[in-house]
């Protein structure tokens, strides 16, 4: 009942609570491309001891992982939590699969228009190891400042980002070993390209898949991703590090073109500052242009 909600209702993810094994994320994907929607995302949710035992396999065949830590915290003494929390975000990283904590995050909020400062270090915690959302749960769902809750975790985020450069060459370094994928490979050399001078990357997508490669990856440089279908950018809304453009584009070059043109009427990108425009391998043909705007 539930996926069948789901399909008929455009959603572009769907949760699984109390996975135990990779088979229980095999069996609802499964139902899914019956439905014809095997574009629904699954995550799985991390949150009893067998999906910890069965964490690797579960990463394998997931689409985007959930660290519960609330029923985590039901099946593992409390002291545990933040290690587990560590050891799914650190295998997420290395198996290139986004990853999503959640549960606690600003509880106090439930009834008090600030958060506690223990909660906002735990916050900050999250964001340094890598994760590509926070989610809120009883904050905004049975909360009574549920807009203050979702206005403080974004105010932690944004000053969080700009001070963790550290910590993201700790996360990209981990991301970015042991690559055999050649897609992989293409991806983070022109990641690294834009990188070592200094630019920012543009990437057209029609699918999404090198946009998520991108953030998979942990850049440490402002990527901006467009394409011309709102649900890929609605999917790709919940990764790490991606800024969104919607553009109606026909062909690759065409797309290229009003992304950059869209990105400099928004003021993303100034004159004189150097930027990587790029697309996916399902080309036969692969482009990487390097420019400096208004030259």
């Amino acid at each position: 009942m539930c996926i069948k909600f789901t399909v008929e209702n455009d959603i572009d993810y769907i949760g699984l609570s109390y996975v135990r094994k990779a088979e229980d994320i095999e069996n609802v994907r499964d139902i899914l491309k019956r439905y014809g929607r095997s574009d629904i995302g699954i995550i799985a949710k991390i949150e009893t001891k067998n999906a910890v035992k069965n964490l690797d396999d579960i990463i394998e065949v997931s689409d985007v992982v959930l660290v519960a830590r609330g029923d985590l915290g039901m099946n593992f003494g409390l002291e545990e939590i933040h290690h587990l929390q560590k050891l799914v975000v650190d295998k997420c990283l290395k198996k290139r699969i986004p990853v999503i904590v959640a549960t606690q995050l600003l509880e106090s909020m439930m009834e008090n228009t600030v958060p506690t400062r223990a909660e906002v270090v735990d916050v900050s915690i999250a964001i340094e190891m890598g994760v590509d959302a926070l989610m809120l749960t009883g904050e905004t769902s049975a909360g009574k400042h549920p807009l203050e809750a979702v206005k403080w975790l974004k105010k932690i985020v944004d000053f969080v980002e700009r001070h963790i450069h550290k910590s993201i060459n700790e996360a990209s370094s981990k991301a970015r070993e042991g690559l055999e994928d050649l897609r992989l490979r293409f991806t983070k050399g022109v990641l690294e390209l834009a990188e070592d001078i200094e630019a920012k990357l543009f990437v057209f997508s029609m699918y999404g898949n090198t946009a998520k490669r991108i953030s998979t990856l942990r850049p440490r440089i402002p990527v901006y991703v467009a394409s011309p279908d709102i649900h890929v950018l609605r999917k790709l809304s919940i990764l790490w590090g991606l800024n969104l453009l919607h553009v109606e584009a026909k062909s690759y070059e065409e797309g290229m073109q009003k992304m950059l043109k869209k990105a400099i009427e928004n003021s993303l990108v100034s004159y004189g500052e150097l930027a990587v425009l790029t697309y996916g391998l399902r080309e036969p043909k692969q482009r990487v242009e390097i420019l400096r705007i208004g030259s």
